[in-house]
């Protein structure tokens, strides 16, 4: 099954946002690790010609934290569709975390399109 899904917030243990992951967020990170390959073969190719040691293999993953968005614009539950199409115009994003009342507690999301879809 494909979704159409374009961020996906990030929470902790108690469900509190504490950032979103885009496809911006994963396309730049996809980058990094192909940089990072790349720069690894180069060094391994380098050792091998120099007969040096090859560098230290380390892991080229990383974990979400170092690059999801954590400055996130949350808008809480209780704010009409209009308010929130009013954030999302304002801040200039495509999607905002929906939290519940005085918390971070995440309770769903809204996307620009799903305004769209409300003004058919």
């Amino acid at each position: 099954i494909r979704y159409d899904v374009r961020a996906l917030p990030v929470v902790d243990d108690n469900n509190e946002v504490i950032g979103l992951v885009s496809y911006k967020e994963v396309s730049a990170a996809k980058m990094r690790l192909i940089n990072k390959q790349e720069k690894r073969l180069r060094q391994i190719e380098k050792a091998v010609a120099d007969r040096r040691k090859l560098p230290e293999d380390r892991p080229l993953e990383s974990a979400v934290k170092g690059w999801m968005k954590q400055k996130v614009q949350l808008a809480e539950a209780s704010l009409t569709m209009a308010e929130v199409e009013q954030l999302l115009l304002e801040t200039d994003v495509g999607y905002v975390p929906v939290v519940a009342e005085g918390t971070k507690q995440l309770v769903g999301m809204v996307a620009r399109t799903d305004l769209l879809r409300q003004h058919r």
